[in-house]
């Protein structure tokens, strides 16, 4: 029987292992975010915390982007040259949507 940690990573690899530890870090932060609100609902004052929890809530969505983006991209690089450049454009509008600037919000 084959050892997996001996196999080459390849691209479907890559894209597996960015998917699971975006799910591991986010479930982690959200959790991390629930205690913080549940602590805060207590009375607790916890001083920064609002400014925690939007850096861990920044890091989540981080993590599950670039898992997403991998597999977009992934399934893009076959497709037609106007998908792809309409996978680009969301993809930057994304990201920029997730370091809170709203684009289309502008208009």
């Amino acid at each position: 029987m084959a050892n997996n940690s001996n196999e080459p990573m390849t691209n479907y690899g890559i894209i597996k292992t960015t998917a699971f530890w975006g799910i591991i870090i986010s479930g982690c932060v959200s959790f991390i975010t629930f205690i913080l609100r549940i602590i805060e609902a207590c009375g607790v004052s916890l001083g920064g915390a609002g400014w925690l929890l939007s850096i861990f809530n920044l890091i989540a969505n981080l993590a599950l982007f670039v898992s997403v983006f991998l597999a977009a991209y992934a399934h893009s690089k076959s497709k037609s040259k106007t998908f792809r450049i309409l996978f680009w454009v969301f993809s930057v509008m994304a990201l920029l949507s997730i370091l809170g600037f709203n684009i289309l919000g502008m208009v």
